[in-house]
This record gives C-alpha cells, sequence and structure tokens, in this order.
C-alpha cells in the first residue's frame, strides 16, 4: 500500500507528472531494495523492509505496458502486440460484461431501448452481417459485438466494379457516413490508412486497432454507438462536438481489420469497446425492402434505407 500511494502520488499532484516520468523514477527508486540484502546480512529487520521496492519491478512493467498501448507507433511489432492484447482483452473482457449485467446480458426481448437510430448512410445498402439473434448475429459469443452490423453496397449481386482488387473498386468507398442519432463525441481515432484488400481470404491488417479508424457518440446514459472502418482523414467533426441525427461525420473505408470497404455500426452501454454490451438496436423511419412489413429490427442480408422526409 505504502509503494502504491508513492507512485499515486507522483502521478496524481498538481503539475501531474507524465506516465513516462513516474516509470523513470520507479526505475531509481527499485534498486533500493538492495539495501534489503544487507538487513538479511547483518540480519536488521527494519533493513528487510527495503525489499519491497523490489515490488515496483511489476508496476514499472504495467505502466511500461500502458506506454506501449498508448502511444502510436509504425514499428510493426508494437502494432501486432497492440492488436494482439486488444483481442485478448475482447475475450477477458466478456466475464466482465456478464458479471456487470449480473448474468442477463441485454436482448430484444428484455432490453428498453433510451434511443431509436436511423441508419448511418445515404441510400440502399445491404446488412452484410448482424441480426438479433444467435444465427444471424455479428458475433454472438463475443458479447461488446454481439448486436453489431456491417454495411455495404451491392450492385446486381456484386459489391464493387472492376476487378475489386483496390478499395476504390468498391461502391461504398468513400460514401457519407451519418450520425445515427443526435449526441456528443466522445472518442475519435484517425490513424489508420486503408487495408489493402487481401489476395487470399487472410486480411493483411497493420493497424493496431480492430476498428481502424472509428469514432463514438454518446447518445444517452448507457448508450454509445460506434462506427468503424472509416476512411482515414475524412472526418468532419471532433471530440466534443454536439451532432444531429443525419449529420455527416466521415466517410466510409477500409481501416482495421476488413476484408472489404463497409460500415461496423454497434450500439453499446457504454465508452469502452471491450467492457460494455453491445445492445439491441431499434431503428426508426427506415424501409426494409426485403419484409413488406414495418419493423424496427434488420437482419443479415436484408436491403435497407433511411425514409426520405
Amino acid at each position: 500500500m505504502i509503494i502504491l500511494k508513492i507512485v499515486k502520488g507522483f502521478y496524481m499532484q498538481k503539475n501531474k507528472i507524465g506516465i513516462e516520468t513516474v516509470v523513470k523514477i520507479i526505475k531509481k527508486l527499485y534498486w533500493l531494495g538492495l539495501i534489503g540484502i544487507a538487513g538479511s546480512v547483518f540480519d536488521i529487520p527494519i533493513l528487510k523492509l527495503f525489499y519491497l521496492f523490489f515490488l515496483l519491478a511489476i508496476i514499472d512493467f504495467i505502466l511500461s505496458l500502458i506506454i506501449v498501448l498508448r502511444t502510436e507507433s509504425t514499428d510493426e511489432t508494437i502494432n501486432e502486440l497492440k492488436f494482439l492484447l486488444q483481442n485478448l482483452g475482447m475475450l477477458i473482457g466478456i466475464p466482465f460484461i456478464y458479471i456487470r449485467n449480473m448474468f442477463r446480458l441485454p436482448n430484444v426481448d428484455t432490453y428498453m431501448p433510451e434511443v431509436h437510430y436511423s441508419l448511418p448512410f445515404l441510400e440502399c445498402w445491404t446488412v452484410a452481417n448482424g441480426g438479433n439473434n444467435k444465427e444471424t448475429s455479428h458475433s454472438w459469443s463475443i458479447c461488446n459485438q454481439r448486436y453489431a452490423y456491417d454495411f455495404y453496397i451491392q450492385k446486381n449481386g456484386s459489391t464493387f466494379s472492376g476487378n475489386g482488387k483496390n478499395v476504390t473498386d468498391y461502391f461504398c468507398y468513400g460514401k457519407t457516413v451519418l450520425a445515427a442519432a443526435d449526441g456528443i463525441v466522445i472518442e475519435i481515432k484517425n490513424l489508420f490508412e486503408d487495408t489493402p484488400i487481401p489476395e487470399k481470404e487472410e486480411v493483411d491488417c497493420h493497424a493496431s486497432d480492430v476498428r481502424g479508424n472509428y469514432i463514438i457518440i454518446q447518445h444517452s446514459e448507457h448508450e454509445y454507438s460506434t462506427i468503424a472502418h472509416i476512411k482515414k482523414d475524412s472526418f468532419c467533426v471532433k471530440v466534443g462536438d454536439k451532432v444531429y441525427r443525419g449529420q455527416q461525420i466521415a466517410r466510409c473505408g477500409n481501416s482495421g481489420n476488413t476484408s472489404e470497404p463497409h460500415i461496423h455500426f454497434q450500439v453499446q452501454q457504454g465508452k469502452s469497446f471491450l467492457l460494455s454490451a453491445s445492445l439491441p438496436i431499434w431503428f426508426e423511419k427506415i424501409r426494409n425492402h426485403s419484409i413488406s412489413h414495418n419493423s424496427p429490427h434488420i437482419s443479415r442480408g436484408d436491403i435497407v434505407e433511411n425514409q426520405n422526409k
């Protein structure tokens, strides 16, 4: 407890020393643990307490890992490490999400939505992946993406023209991305170039985040939307901005872990991508060309668009 208070004191003081400075201080302090050896040799109990400074090595490791994860880098090894840790984080986050929800995850029958959403695009798009049940779900077992949707544009059964080897061949690439409801922009990542279209099935993703470039918007106390795989430098809003339903916020790209350009859209119960349950989405004022009746829910294969005002 004493060691943690020392570290916290360094970090929380009025002028806020950075994590890098704290790490440098810790690297010097844990050598005081050598005094504990003298305490053992001469049997001096008070000097043996200096062994506790060796525990700072653990804190040094944790803070150094945080620095790596927070620092954007072009180093492929570091990015691969961050990518791996994020995927592990999704798995580790599953029990946390279950506990947070008292083992009753939100579903379409029990969840009462705080907000109804529009589709985050113009024109007709196809639901490439996603739905409200296990059979159609984007990722049923990964509960932070259970009710997510992937959208792309199809024409005559194809998502691209030409040979489809370039991102610009795809009909949805560069298309306008809209805010799905009123809210506040709380996070944007705009770091990654488009992932090349893979020649084989395996995606060659060099981004350190599966989402690539993304935006998170808070719409209510417990509902946040994430839109991912956005084209770099296409954002036309910034963190802290108030956005409105149907407002242009970016353009569709192919950044992150994706095999072809599309929009990934999900609503979650908190800001954290790893520790928030995915929420079933109620859409409003949309036209579903694949069913004959009005429904607030959509599913894989549906062709959908926002209704004209």
